[in-house]
């Protein structure tokens, strides 16, 4: 027991958290919203090194890779596993929640009405071709645009890129690639810098999403959670399951469930974190 709350001490204090602030919203309603600065502020601080966080996993990792060739199969291999793994996801979620309202209609234009931000953009999305579209997506027209998490994409093809360079410099790279490993190792410490002030941002940010939008969206949140949780440990244990066995076999299976509980268990602990960014959008 000692060992688990050791090991999930703050995945416990997150839930806590989020259950006070919940708790906080329902009964004090609208006038919960003044916390909302403080729950803003947590999330800005996550939103800010979501950037500078892709930038430096991704280019250190491939900058380590020495086999072009190699690479090359990888990236190929990872596209077309993501692309085919999101589609089944994405029809597995829709099929597990269209027979439940998860929060009434009303609430949910209120939700979108509040949520939603216009952005005026020189080409309206009608005039787009396909061509410049997948442009837009893929690159853009000033460095400065790739520090914005809007081009997450343009972001990640541009760190691909610095790595291959990085390979292609050999000796005079290597330099350039130990800044960024030592970069890639502070951003870690500053991720943990801010998870301490996490309990207390989680907790004023859904006291003040409650209290605006009201108890519906507990009860919402609440059904997303039973759905979610149900469907994900079906999809882990079977789904999964089928994906190992396609790659390798019985061996494939064997192995895949030999070393995925450690990992499984890590993730857990850190779920919460990404379920913040989910929230905010």
């Amino acid at each position: 027991m000692k060992k688990f709350l050791s090991n999930y001490k703050s995945t416990i204090i997150l839930l806590v958290a989020i259950i006070v602030g919940s708790i906080i919203g329902i009964i004090f309603k609208e006038k919960a919203t003044i916390l909302s600065p403080l729950g803003d502020l947590f999330l800005n601080l996550l939103l800010v090194i979501i950037v500078p966080l892709i930038f430096l996993n991704i280019t250190t990792a491939i900058s380590k890779m020495k086999q072009p060739k190699r690479l090359g199969k990888i990236i190929l291999s990872i596209l077309g596993v993501f692309i085919i793994t999101s589609i089944i996801a994405v029809l597995i979620g829709f099929a597990s929640t269209y027979f439940v309202k998860l929060v009434s209609t009303e609430d949910g234009e209120k939700i979108k009405g509040t949520l939603e931000e216009i952005i005026d953009e020189e080409v309206t999305e009608e005039e787009m071709t396909i061509a410049d579209r997948t442009v837009n997506l893929l690159t853009v027209n000033d460095f400065t645009k790739l520090l914005s998490k809007d081009n997450v994409i343009a972001l990640l093809i541009f760190s691909v890129m610095i790595g291959i360079a990085i390979n292609m410099s050999k000796e005079k790279g290597e330099p350039f690639r130990k800044v960024l490993e030592s970069a890639n190792d502070v951003m870690g410490n500053v991720v943990k810098i801010i998870m301490y002030y996490a309990p207390i941002g989680l907790g004023c940010y859904m006291a003040s999403f409650i209290g605006s939008f009201g108890s519906s969206i507990a009860i919402g949140y609440l059904k997303t959670f039973i759905i979610y949780l149900v469907v994900s440990l079906l999809f882990y244990f079977i789904v999964y399951t089928i994906y190992a066995f396609i790659a390798g076999g019985k061996r494939g299976v064997i192995a895949f469930w030999k070393n995925v509980i450690p990992a499984t268990l890590t993730a857990l602990r850190n779920m919460l974190k990404c379920c913040m960014y989910t929230c905010k959008y």
